[in-house]
């Protein structure tokens, strides 16, 4: 590097952070966490609706024992177990909330809720079924 290069960048500060630390900053926000983001969706508004579309199959407490649960032909999610929640990511737990499950190749009883909330409102609720994680 050039001396006059070496004088721009210590005189823009950057000569001081190290480039695991520039780069850490720079990809931070992709590296958010699923919690961290729930704080930007209205959670109140999410258990709501969770309360009014997802306990009849989930239950209060989204272990799949609601109260239609045991009358489906299918086993209902038990959406607080950490290692099968653990291995579906946001974007698929949106589609199969928006969409209905049959749109993740999964229970074909799931159904899709975009008619119902605006993709704000199944942001949210993605956020609170993570929530729910280990309850």
């Amino acid at each position: 590097m050039s001396e006059s290069s070496s004088a721009k960048i210590r005189s823009k500060g950057w000569s001081r952070m190290p480039l695991a630390a520039i780069v850490a900053l720079m990809l931070a926000p992709a590296l958010i966490s699923t919690a961290a983001r729930a704080s930007e969706v209205d959670l109140k508004a999410a258990t709501s609706n969770f309360s009014d579309s997802c306990v009849d199959c989930h239950g209060q407490s989204g272990k799949g024992d609601g109260p239609k649960a045991a009358n489906l032909s299918v086993k209902v999610a038990n959406l607080t177990d950490c290692a099968k929640m653990g291995k579906v990511s946001d974007d698929v737990l949106f589609t199969i909330v928006k969409e209905g499950g049959a749109a993740a190749n999964l229970n074909k009883a799931m159904a899709g809720f975009a008619d119902a909330y605006d993709d704000n409102e199944i942001k949210g609720l993605v956020a609170y079924v993570r929530s729910l994680c280990g309850k």
